[in-house]
């Protein structure tokens, strides 16, 4: 990457691959000695975000609420034994992405099996709630420009595939909160932030400093962060964004992106619907008339 920076006279750099992002958040400074303008988490935000169990521990040290999360299998029985930990629960990779390897187990048998299925796995509380998500953008300096909270709707292998954006007080607070303490320590462009409400409380479950699969319905709301990266990688001064987009409007993965306020969501999704069925007749030779459905 710093050769092909080198060869092309690149400028500025990020990533969507929290993997990679792990790799060269080490070499920020060798990309920045040739001229090119690091879009990404430091190292130190890298390792927090990338480390689910180093999540947790920053987390709870910053008075976030979060899942609490054992890497011991005996741990994590001694905190069942005291009531702490309840099935069903979660088993899942310790430095794991995409949703690979996450296991919903309901017995000590299945814990085990589990947990032993490859090295570094640990153990969080499995909560059956609805789930919300955040996107938040820092500058150059680690300041907060942007927060959008919104509520999934529904999940595929891991990634958004419908999701509305919303009003919430208690969400943005912890956005805020959130991207100030991570850029405190070097965090720059956009962190994709999983959680829920347990017992009225935000918790956050997972935080990715990078684009999240969710991001088109913060996008279609009005909130531009490429926008916002095009700008710091120009060094024009970006001012904050903050509440700056609207609630209520949902992004559907079908065919490509779809997204808009719920009445225009609707009519296009009958238009598209009735084009099919046109489109059907008049293949097939039919007169499209005399279709029902």
């Amino acid at each position: 990457m710093i050769e092909l920076c080198r060869l092309k006279n690149i400028s500025g750099m990020l990533s969507f691959f929290d993997p990679d992002i792990n790799v060269l958040s080490g070499h920020l400074d060798e990309f920045r000695s040739l001229g090119v303008m690091p879009i990404m988490a430091s190292k130190e935000v890298s390792n927090i975000c990338f480390d689910k169990y180093q999540t947790f521990l920053f987390l709870k040290a910053h008075g976030f609420n979060c899942l609490e999360t054992f890497c011991s299998l005996e741990e994590s029985l001694a905190a069942m034994a005291s009531g702490r930990l309840t099935f069903p629960l979660v088993v899942k990779e310790r430095f794991g992405y995409g949703s690979h390897n996450i296991f919903f187990v309901a017995n000590v048998q299945e814990l085990t099996f589990f947990f032993n299925y490859v090295p570094d796995m640990i153990i969080q509380q499995r909560l059956c709630l609805p789930e919300y998500h955040l996107d938040i953008c820092n500058d150059m300096a680690g300041n907060v420009l942007a927060v959008v909270p919104k509520r999934k709707i529904s999940m595929r292998a891991g990634e958004t595939d419908q999701a509305e954006t919303c009003s919430s007080a208690e969400l943005m607070d912890y956005g805020l909160r959130l991207g100030k303490e991570l850029g405190k320590r070097g965090h720059v462009g956009p962190l994709d932030v999983d959680c829920f409400f347990h017992d009225g409380k935000v918790t956050i479950m997972e935080i990715n400093p990078r684009f999240g699969g969710g991001y088109p319905s913060s996008h279609l709301a009005g909130a531009d962060f490429p926008a916002l990266i095009v700008g710091m990688l120009r060094g024009e001064p970006v001012e904050p964004k903050i509440g700056e987009f609207r609630s209520g409007i949902i992004m559907m993965k079908e065919y490509g992106v779809m997204g808009g306020e719920r009445i225009d969501m609707c009519r296009s999704i009958i238009d598209l619907n009735h084009k099919d069925d046109h489109e059907g007749a008049a293949s097939s030779g039919e007169d499209s008339h005399d279709q029902t459905g």
